[in-house]
C-alpha cells in the first residue's frame, strides 16, 4: 500500500495510537477514509499491527503496551513485584487506572490482564521504568504495599517480609497520610 512505509516508521515509535491518530496522519499524506480503514484492517489481519481495544492499536507485540489503552494508569500489585524482582513468579499484568474502565480480567492481544480502578486521590506513587523495551509507569514499592491493603489482597509471609525490607518507611508514612490513614510501625 502506498502510505505503509511512512505510517509504520512514524507509529512504531509510539506505544499505542488510535484510529483518529492514524486518520490525522494519513489524511495529511493524501489518504482517504476508505484507504485508512482498509490499511488498518489489512495490517491487523497480517499480524503486523495489534488491536488493543476499540480504536486502539500498537505495533509492539508486548504485554506492557496494553496498559496505555487505559490512561492514566500504572502497573501495580503482583506485576510490580515481578518487574522489580521481589519475586520470580511470572504475573498477570495488573493495570491500575483512574479512568472509568470496567474492572476485572480481560483478554487483550492473547494476554490475560487484570484491571483495577483507583480513585484520583490515590493515583500517585509510580515511576517510569524500561520494561520490555517500553518505558511504562510502575508503582514504587511503598505504593505497591499500600495498594495491596487498598484492594484487600494478602501476600504470603515470605514475600511480605522481602517487600517490607526494601520499603522506605518515611516515604510509606507520607503516602499513608496522603491517603488519610495511619500505619503501625513494624
Amino acid at each position: 500500500m502506498k502510505y505503509d512505509a511512512p505510517f509504520v516508521e512514524f507509529f512504531t515509535k509510539q506505544a499505542i495510537f488510535t484510529t483518529d491518530d492514524a486518520r490525522r496522519f494519513l489524511t495529511r499524506l493524501g489518504a482517504g477514509e476508505a484507504y485508512i480503514r482498509l490499511m488498518l484492517h489489512n495490517m491487523v489481519d497480517s499480524g503486523r499491527l495489534h488491536r488493543i481495544g476499540k480504536g486502539a492499536y500498537t505495533f509492539h507485540r508486548n504485554e506492557v503496551a496494553i496498559g496505555f489503552k487505559f490512561r492514566p494508569f500504572y502497573y501495580g500489585l503482583q506485576f510490580t513485584l515481578t518487574i522489580r524482582k521481589i519475586w520470580t513468579q511470572q504475573s498477570v499484568p495488573v493495570i491500575i487506572t483512574a479512568s472509568k474502565a470496567n474492572p476485572g480480567v480481560r483478554d487483550i492481544m492473547g494476554t490475560r490482564v487484570m484491571l483495577h480502578r483507583i480513585s484520583e486521590k490515590a493515583f500517585f506513587g509510580f515511576e517510569y521504568l524500561n520494561y520490555g523495551g517500553l518505558f511504562v509507569p510502575v508503582s514504587d514499592l511503598e505504593k505497591t504495599l499500600l495498594d495491596f491493603g487498598y484492594y484487600g489482597i494478602s501476600l504470603d509471609p515470605e514475600t511480605m517480609s522481602a517487600l517490607k525490607k526494601k520499603v522506605n518507611k518515611s516515604k510509606l508514612m507520607g503516602y499513608a497520610s496522603k491517603l488519610g490513614g495511619k500505619l503501625e510501625e513494624d
